[in-house]
């Protein structure tokens, strides 16, 4: 974990994010547009359904079309993971680098966690698309929301750890300023 504070360089490390973030944002728009053809359930209240009875509900109120359409959004989203993935991992080893001793520490182990949510997403995306084949299978659907839920935690956690140190190196600056 501590070659993570030397390499890649720091001018690599922002390539590598700025080549992925706009592959990232690109998918997430195009994944929007797919969502709007849910209405008046989206993907993420799906993956969140938890039990066969709500799925149903989804599946039944999106009608034929709409499950195509989701089927269509849980394949694109195999792309979007990794973009996400290369991004927040490099922005949160950028934040863990401007972080000293513990702190550090933490973030260089953070950094590891949005290839864990790609893991988790893609979990839950084969769940789910085996849900809109067969959603009485209770123990699919409950899997499908336990890794949606590990996934957005493990990206939230990194995100609340980059505005963590952000708001620190802030008050830093400020105070070293008077």
């Amino acid at each position: 974990m501590r070659r993570l504070v030397e390499s890649p360089t720091p001018k690599t490390l922002w390539l590598i994010v700025l080549l992925a973030f706009p592959v990232m944002a690109a998918f997430f728009f195009y994944l929007r547009g797919i969502d709007r053809q849910l209405a008046p359930y989206g993907i993420v209240p799906f993956e969140f359904a938890f039990t066969p009875a709500r799925a149903r509900e989804m599946i039944s109120a999106w009608g034929q079309a709409g499950s195509r359409a989701a089927r269509q959004s849980l394949l694109v989203d195999f792309g979007f993971m990794p973009a996400y993935a290369i991004v927040f991992a490099g922005l949160t080893l950028s934040a863990a680098r401007a972080a000293k001793e513990r702190w550090q520490t933490l973030g260089l182990g953070l950094t590891l966690a949005p290839f864990g949510a790609w893991l988790f997403d893609a979990i839950e995306n084969v769940a789910l698309l085996s849900t809109l084949s067969d959603s009485s299978l209770a123990v699919v659907v409950a899997l499908a929301g336990v890794s949606a839920a590990v996934k957005f935690s493990l990206l939230l956690l990194c995100l609340a750890y980059m505005l963590g140190v952000l708001v620190v190196s802030l008050i830093r600056r400020s105070s070293h300023a008077h």
